[in-house]
């Protein structure tokens, strides 16, 4: 069984942080509405466990013929971490992404989902290591990542769809980049921990 439930803060920390796939949703409760948004929340879904698996199965094949290989992914996704938080934290992205797409699609979704790199990072360095050495393992830790995830979303519909309509007095986007880089960091402070 899973020994430490530390990586359920790190991994609400991961799927809080601004990015492609918060925003796109954010975007399209803004324009379209919370009941329309709230049917893509299984599309996001289905990405992000298609992404996990397809890195976990990278993983598996390749650590037999290349052990060095699950370090050199852990220090990626730790720099990615990293390197994130520091783009958060000077960053207001979400007003230019909504005026950029002004149609979201579910096939869009599923994509931003599938190619978003916290996949890797949930894959690589945020779900324990137990996690594939079972079905019962697999099972657990993705039915824990969909209890939150679901929430998150609509927590990104919600005040999303809010800070783009500019109905949030006296929070304004660059105060959640800059919370999401603090809240990245520490949460993830345990994958680090774990690391070495």
């Amino acid at each position: 069984m899973i020994e430490s439930w530390f990586f359920v803060l790190a991994m609400i920390a991961v799927l809080l942080i601004p990015g492609p796939t918060n925003a796109l949703l954010a975007s399209s409760t803004h324009q379209q509405g919370v009941l329309k948004t709230l049917s893509y929340i299984p599309v996001e879904w289905l990405g992000y466990i298609y992404g996990i698996g397809l890195w976990a199965l990278f993983i598996h094949l390749f650590d037999p013929i290349w052990p060095a290989l699950i370090i050199i992914l852990h220090v990626c996704s730790v720099a990615y971490v990293l390197w994130l938080a520091f783009h958060l934290w000077k960053s207001t992205h979400l007003q230019k992404y909504n005026q950029h797409h002004q149609q979201i699609k579910t096939p869009r979704l599923f994509v931003s989902s599938l190619k978003n790199p916290k996949t890797l990072l949930l894959a690589a360095g945020i779900f324990p290591r137990e996690t594939w050495d079972s079905v019962e393992n697999a099972l657990l830790v993705f039915a824990v990542f969909s209890l939150v995830l679901i929430p998150v979303s609509i927590f990104w519909m919600i005040f999303g769809r809010a800070l783009l309509a500019g109905s949030l007095v006296g929070i304004k986007a660059d105060h959640l980049y800059k919370g999401s880089a603090m809240l990245l960091i520490i949460c993830t402070l345990p994958m680090i921990f774990r690391f070495f």
